[in-house]
């Protein structure tokens, strides 16, 4: 297996490419993957023409996420032939035959070869193929690859968490990522420190499981324990926490989001279904009656706060009814906005040899009408704040004072903002909102707000 090309090979400051698909926690990765090519001599610049190195993170959580991925694998190889392409990511994990076939000359790195990138770069570990036959299992600390790195984004991602250690029945995250591992409290903390100083006024928290963080540490440590350090640590910045489970809202974290300010009145859960003989299949731990007692209670806690959920339809099994079932649950919960994907067969789960298949087309209808459900549940939510003034992290200011610019409510409205300029870029603003339309919010600059939002 060829080797990665590093400064040792006399080219004065070559250039790397990074691409990356899939979730937050990738996305997040890549960021830290371009700073350590920095750091080794490569400019990271996707102006080059003849790229010394590309990096492709890849994702298979669905067919379509691992089609994605390797189609784009085989423009790279096609488009830059003399280009050094290493592929990393779950693909590369669970499939590395996938990546073969589309890019013969390329240096494949599994989840564990990707924890000891650092090694990688710097010489210290050349042996691919050891650190390639090492599943993702063996991965049993927090690597300290993935330190935090800026970005052109206005809000840091910070990886705290990484991995599952729970086999849903559907699920290939924990065969392609491997056990559930954390980031050290005071390291987390240190990283957090670095963001803010960095100019983020919002850092979120990211992880594949990010509810099971702290467990796997000595002495054991909870999510709160992480937010509530993080927040102490820092100062003028808000905290915005990726998907949790369900069962994982402890009372320590719900009193913590009820009583701090700086958490974000955004939250992500991943219920993925409405029908409770649906959820066993999945081998999820839950019921829909826990779901519903947390929508409420989070709602009692913080009334102005945005609940989105994960979805999957067309589950083995999934009648007509169950599928009506989860149309009335998510109705039933004050739900904002739904994330929906029907079930894609992964090999190696148990749900891949489940029975009573749901026809492709029936599933992408029911997509269809859930997808529809999250617009109009989105419009409704944004509605309610029409003539108040919301918190917002602005992203980017329009051409001129009075065109719209963008930003981020701290309860997950995104807001096209009159009045924004340069130097509100990346700073937290007060924006009344004045209107909705086509599913958008509108607003403008204020300046006479007091707000705890």
């Amino acid at each position: 297996m060829s080797k990665i090309i590093t400064t040792n090979e006399n080219l004065s400051r070559p250039k790397a490419h990074l691409y990356v698909l899939g979730c937050k926690v990738n996305q997040t990765e890549i960021y830290s993957m371009s700073s350590m090519l920095e750091s080794f001599g490569f400019e990271v610049d996707h102006q080059s023409h003849h790229p010394a190195l590309i990096f492709v993170n890849t994702c298979c959580v669905t067919d379509s996420a691992a089609g994605k991925s390797r189609r784009l694998i085989g423009r790279l190889t096609e488009k830059y032939p003399d280009s050094q392409i290493v592929v990393t990511g779950c693909l590369a994990e669970i499939n590395p035959t996938m990546v073969q076939q589309v890019a013969p000359k390329a240096t494949i790195l599994g989840t564990y070869a990707k924890d000891h990138l650092m090694d990688i770069l710097s010489g210290q570990n050349r042996d691919f193929n050891f650190l390639n036959s090492m599943p993702a299992s063996s991965c049993s600390e927090f690597s300290p690859v993935w330190r935090p790195a800026p970005s052109f984004r206005s809000r840091a991602f910070l990886k705290v968490q990484d991995g599952c250690s729970h086999r849903c029945s559907y699920c290939i995250v924990p065969i392609a990522r491997g056990p559930s591992r954390s980031l050290e409290l005071g390291k987390a903390v240190e990283n957090a420190r670095f963001l803010v100083d960095a100019g983020y006024s919002e850092i979120a928290l990211t992880g594949i499981h990010l509810g099971e963080y702290g467990r796997d540490l000595s002495p054991k440590k909870r999510l709160e324990d992480l937010v509530e350090s993080i927040l102490a640590g820092t100062s003028e910045c808000r905290l915005r926490l990726s998907s949790i489970e369900p069962q994982e809202f402890s009372e320590g974290l719900l009193s913590l989001i009820e009583q701090n300010s700086r958490i974000c009145k955004h939250f992500h859960i991943p219920a993925q279904s409405g029908d409770d003989e649906i959820l066993k299949k999945m081998f999820r731990p839950y019921n829909t009656k826990l779901v519903a007692k947390l929508t409420e209670k989070i709602l009692e806690l913080a009334p102005d706060a945005c609940i989105g959920m994960d979805v999957m339809v067309g589950f083995p099994g999934e009648t007509d009814a169950s599928f009506e079932r989860t149309v009335s649950f998510i109705e039933s919960t004050q739900c904002d906005y739904l994330h929906v994907f029907p079930f894609s067969p992964r090999q190696g789960t148990v749900a891949y040899g489940l029975p009573d298949r749901t026809p492709a087309r029936l599933s992408h209808q029911r997509v269809k009408i859930l997808r529809k459900l999250s617009d109009e549940l989105r419009s409704i939510f944004y509605s309610k704040f029409i003539g108040r003034t919301l918190w917002a992290l602005a992203e980017c200011a329009g051409q001129t004072i009075e065109e719209y610019g963008k930003g981020l409510t701290g309860n997950y409205i995104p807001v096209k903002i009159k009045g924004l300029a340069k130097t509100h870029e990346s700073k937290i603003v007060p924006v009344l909102i004045d209107g909705v339309k086509d599913n958008e919010a509108y607003g403008v600059l204020t300046h006479d707000a007091v707000l705890t939002n």
